[in-house]
């Protein structure tokens, strides 16, 4: 079987080259793909099913995640799918930090906190655009689209508030999470404009999954008081603090509070913000596509959010 490999030693290039000048790529000189091309000819290179293209040069874009299991993630792809296959962009998912490393890639979508500023403009510098779905931050060839975090968990709070909380336990993210450092500031903002007092409050880190919530309730638990609310920055960390507050018989004892707009699977006091996924989805996917069409686009976009309270 004839491989990329093969070509490539035949026409004395790089394997990625091949690639892309199989591809059509108009950033490969027509002098080497046409070398690439005969190279190919004289193997008599049939190319791997399901790869060929027939309307042009597709474009195979990466989005970059620290998990797949996460809610928020099947909607977000879903979108990015439905808008990028349309303008002949093929969607890859990538798990992992080490985004230098991917060479066969046009375009990379971030929403992973575990990647560096710096690999992000290392990839920048191959003249591959960005667009970031996880930080604000403003780097040049790059685009970001993100939740307005601050605003969602300034919200979230007020609304715990409002409902007669006057102690709190906040639960965030990793360290490296700039959506969970952005929700504890709203938070904080809050509590401030409140004139409520940070001694009534207790700050603790998790990582934004089910079982983590679990083990943050087993350390409440050995606390002679409980808060009023316990506001998380995220609803699957939030889920699991219920279900074990329920397995202890203690469920409604406490307000819970989250981030993400998830319905809680049974019928208890809720507080969460809510965003359209699809909507941010959408936006990044034209976002890219903006950039790759030098089209003029804002470098940082917010996407809002909305308080929804279950009972």
């Amino acid at each position: 079987m004839i491989t990329l490999k093969d070509i490539a030693q035949r026409a004395n290039v790089a394997v990625s080259t091949v690639s892309y000048a199989l591809n059509n790529d108009p950033r490969i000189p027509e002098e080497t793909k046409n070398r690439v091309m005969q190279a190919a000819k004289e193997l008599d290179y049939t190319g791997k099913s399901g790869r060929r293209r027939s309307h042009g040069y597709q474009r195979q874009l990466v989005l970059c995640l620290h998990t797949i299991s996460g809610i928020i993630f099947p909607e977000i792809i879903s979108t990015l799918k439905s808008v990028l296959n349309v303008s002949n962009c093929e969607l890859v998912i990538y798990v992992g930090e080490n985004i230098t490393n991917l060479k066969w890639m046009d375009g990379l979508f971030v929403l992973n906190s575990g990647v560096t500023t710096a690999a992000i403009k290392e990839v920048i510098q191959r003249r591959i655009p960005v667009v970031m779905m996880d930080r604000n931050e403003t780097i040049d060839g790059a685009v970001s689209v993100t939740l307005d975090n601050f605003k969602g968990g300034y919200d979230v709070t007020m609304a715990v508030i409002e409902s007669g909380a006057r102690s709190f336990t906040f639960v965030g993210g990793p360290n490296t999470s700039v959506e969970s450092k952005d929700r504890y500031e709203g938070f904080c903002q809050a509590l401030a404009d409140s004139h409520l007092q940070s001694k009534n409050t207790v700050v603790l880190q998790s990582d934004f999954t089910y079982e983590g919530g679990v083990s943050v309730c087993h350390f409440l638990l050995e606390k002679a008081t409980l808060p009023d609310a316990i506001i998380c920055a995220n609803d699957e960390t939030a889920m699991g603090i219920h279900d074990e507050f329920a397995r202890k018989g203690l469920d409604g004892k406490v307000l819970l509070a989250g981030f993400d707009g998830l319905k809680p699977p049974s019928n208890f006091r809720y507080i969460t913000a809510k965003a359209e996924r699809k909507h941010w989805g959408a936006i990044a996917a034209y976002s890219m596509l903006q950039m790759y069409d030098h089209v003029a686009t804002e470098q940082k976009i917010k996407i809002p959010v909305e308080i929804v309270q279950y009972y």
